[in-house]
């Protein structure tokens, strides 16, 4: 009932409520999933296109809340217990931001916190984290858009 209640206060909204839900569900301490309401934003007709673009700017803004926010945040923790997250942050690089980013419903909000924390060069971060989103929200409102069409095909 009460999920009723907020998808239908995000529809009312539109975009704007799946640019506020995906930013929202992107920040570490606000656990939620946008990619959870692709599927109705598609069934009631929105452009797939649009909600790619939508949902990924929100996303993205998120994350990179949760990058300054860790960033923040490394001048208040000791880093010396952080060795080892470090160790492999430097070994795998924009690779790591991007294959954590790439998952769905991966908690990669704290990983990305954790980059921001550790230092990672924005730019390596920014360009891994934003490809990967793109990428997955394309495979996912794509895939979904593909479904409805063999589901009602059949």
């Amino acid at each position: 009932m009460v999920f009723n209640a907020i998808v239908a206060g995000l529809l009312k909204f539109g975009l704007v409520g799946l640019f506020v839900s995906s930013f929202a569900s992107s920040l570490f301490f606000f656990p939620a999933y946008a990619s959870f309401l692709i599927p109705i934003y598609l069934k009631i007709g929105f452009n797939p296109w649009h909600i790619l673009i939508i949902i990924t700017a929100g996303s993205v803004i998120g994350e990179i809340a949760n990058y300054y926010l860790g960033f923040i945040g490394s001048k208040y923790i000791y880093r010396k217990e952080m060795k080892k997250v470090e160790k492999w942050l430097y070994k795998w690089g924009g690779m790591s931001v991007f294959i954590v980013n790439l998952i769905p419903m991966f908690p990669a909000d704290i990983i990305d916190a954790l980059v921001g924390f550790l230092r990672m060069d924005f730019k390596m971060f920014f360009i891994g984290m934003t490809a990967a989103k793109i990428l997955q929200y394309a495979l996912l409102i794509f895939g979904t858009e593909i479904f409805f069409r063999f589901v009602s095909f059949v």
